[in-house]
């Protein structure tokens, strides 16, 4: 029996997933069994998986009718997966050689969940972007506000994704976070790596680049239109960045603060940081996002609800109840910048109903 069992889902990649099979053989742990999945393709995706297997006994070819979704065809892997240890490889995605050695490793320390860094790469191959270890903290409070890592950077034991109901299908691309959140509720601790050792391509033809927001918080209720847009323009004037910035970085450093103090925070293996270089990620990141923002509050919107106009905080979120527990946690760990809200409606004279 197999070590872990690799899923990757794949629909019309052609001889381009030569590449990914390439990646999981070069794996420096050896033990492994990889079923690629076809979601009904209809180019030579099946032909060139076949070919692949035929060479290298590991790999398998599964094909099912067309989903023109992954969560499904993972589900399928999973009722044919052997191995103690599942881990997942998007089509497009590659992984460097220690990828499986760190997740069986975080796995075998008593995690049940675990993923590494992801080095994010366009088309051709030039380096967008590499997770940041502060990124990689991990918590169930953090679970629930972050998405934290996708399929390809994650592996968990075997059995654990069936006990919370599988892979669920979602047309929002969150399907993912989705997963690892009912996996946190159900008590199951997740240890991230530090080191990168996956690449993920970002390009605007994956499913990632098309994420729909349509869910979110309400922050206040109008009983007018008049009212929400004199609301909106107040949280948007950018002479409140500074403030914004201020109330941010105070929220995040008491929230990490407390989750640290309580031995409760999980930092990725790799980072070896005290709280005083987590501090400054803290501050660096703050500041970027700040910096970087072409508008204060860019998620925040005016919708028109039954009866009422509310502000409303939109956030990217697989469902409506996933939001109001964003919305929950957010009030709770981010009081500063729940206060100047407050104090905006409150400058303006506009009552929130």
């Amino acid at each position: 029996m197999p070590r872990v069992s690799v899923i990757c889902p794949a629909y019309n990649r052609g001889a381009a997933i030569a590449g990914t099979i390439a990646s999981v053989q070069a794996q420096t742990l050896r033990d492994w069994e990889l079923i690629v999945v076809s979601d009904g393709s209809d180019d030579d995706t099946d032909e060139v998986v076949r070919t692949l297997a035929e060479r290298d006994e590991r790999i398998r070819l599964l094909r099912t009718r067309h989903h023109g979704h992954p969560s499904e065809p993972r589900n399928i892997g999973l009722a044919e997966s052997k191995g103690e240890i599942i881990a997942y490889i998007d089509h497009d995605d590659r992984w460097l050689p220690r990828h499986l050695e760190l997740l069986t490793g975080a796995l075998a320390a008593g995690a049940q969940l675990a993923a590494t860094a992801a080095t994010k790469v366009n088309a051709s191959g030039a380096v967008l972007d590499v997770t940041p270890p502060l990124l990689l903290c991990w918590h169930p409070e953090i679970q629930v506000t972050h998405a934290v890592f996708e399929p390809t950077q994650a592996a968990h034991v075997a059995g654990l994704a069936e006990e919370v109901g599988g892979w669920r299908v979602s047309m929002t691309g969150l399907e993912d976070w989705d997963l690892w959140l009912r996996m946190a509720d159900a008590g199951a601790r997740c240890q991230t790596v530090a080191e990168p050792t996956v690449l993920e391509l970002v390009d605007p033809g994956t499913r990632q680049s098309m994420v729909v927001t349509e869910h979110g918080w309400e922050i206040a209720r109008f009983e007018s239109m008049l009212a929400a847009r004199a609301a909106y323009r107040a949280l948007k004037d950018l002479r409140r960045v500074e403030a914004a910035r201020e109330a941010m970085l105070k929220d995040v450093r008491a929230w990490y603060g407390s989750m640290a103090a309580r031995g409760e925070l999980a930092v990725p293996i790799g980072w070896h940081a005290d709280w005083a270089e987590i501090d400054k990620a803290l501050v660096d990141t703050v500041s970027r996002t700040q910096i970087t923002s072409k508008e204060l509050w860019p998620d925040i919107a005016i919708v028109q609800r039954d009866g009422y106009v509310a502000l409303v905080h939109l956030v990217s979120s697989m469902t409506a109840d996933h939001a109001e527990r964003i919305g929950e946690l957010t009030r709770k760990v981010m009081r500063h910048q729940m206060t100047l809200y407050a104090d905006v409606l409150e400058s303006r004279r506009i009552t929130a109903q």
